[in-house]
């Protein structure tokens, strides 16, 4: 689900979470005298909190999203396995049908991330500021949904040097707050400028005093762009 709804979480919560999950599901199993109760304290009570635990969802919609994209994902490979298992007239045993249900799901995230790799989109991007221009190769990722809590505009992230190297230093930035893989509370430094402009599929955009992140040189080093383009601006014109 990581892959596919693109959310951000650490391999060992994502550990955790499923472990928890087993445990706490087991243990109301051998304690639980009624299946009803089982079921709604396993369905709306334990799963629901794991999800939560896992992801981190800010709003109550997201969450809903990821609680029904798992449900969907254990239907799925529950379904599998009774086809294999149980449709199969005894022809796969319980764990060879278990494998198989695996060794289908890895192939299935190793052709989303192929398809999600083949759909990276890099650009070039004009930034106008203080009657300057720059170019700079940007990517258009769905995964930056961050944005200035106090004027609502999504923010765009470009590598410090290289915003640097064209209009000099930062005048009055702001901080916004974010959090990230590895750093759960930080304060990015960003700035407005007068405008940036590029060409994506067959169409210009223009976008008027965008806000843009002033990251570390280290997150494009080695990276063939410069600049990360919040894709909230194509939903803006």
């Amino acid at each position: 689900m990581r892959i596919f709804l693109q959310r951000k979480a650490r391999a060992l919560r994502l550990l955790a979470g499923a472990l928890i999950s087993t445990a706490f599901n087991c243990l109301t199993f051998l304690l639980c005298q009624n299946m009803a109760v089982y079921l709604f304290l396993v369905y709306f009570l334990w799963n629901p909190a794991v999800i939560y635990f896992i992801f981190r969802e800010k709003s109550k919609s997201v969450f809903f999203i990821d609680l029904t994209a798992c449900y969907l994902a254990f239907l799925l490979s529950g379904g599998m396995m009774e086809w294999l298992y149980a449709g199969g007239g005894g022809m796969l045993s319980y764990g060879m049908a278990a494998a198989a249900v695996l060794l289908a799901l890895m192939a299935l995230i190793v052709w989303s991330r192929h398809r999600m790799g083949a759909r990276s989109c890099y650009l070039r991007v004009k930034i106008c500021d203080h009657g300057k221009e720059l170019w700079v190769h940007a990517l258009i990722d769905s995964g930056n949904l961050l944005h200035d809590p106090y004027t609502g505009k999504p923010v765009s992230m470009i590598d410090r040097e290289f915003y640097e190297s064209g209009f000099g230093c930062a005048q009055n930035p702001r901080l916004i707050p974010y959090e990230s893989l590895g750093c759960k509370h930080g304060m990015l430094e960003s700035v407005l400028i007068e405008g940036l402009s590029f060409s994506y599929e067959g169409c210009a955009w223009n976008v008027k005093e965008p806000a843009l992140g002033l990251a570390e040189h280290r997150i494009f080093e080695k990276k063939p762009y410069q600049m990360i383009i919040n894709p909230r601006e194509l939903l803006k014109q």
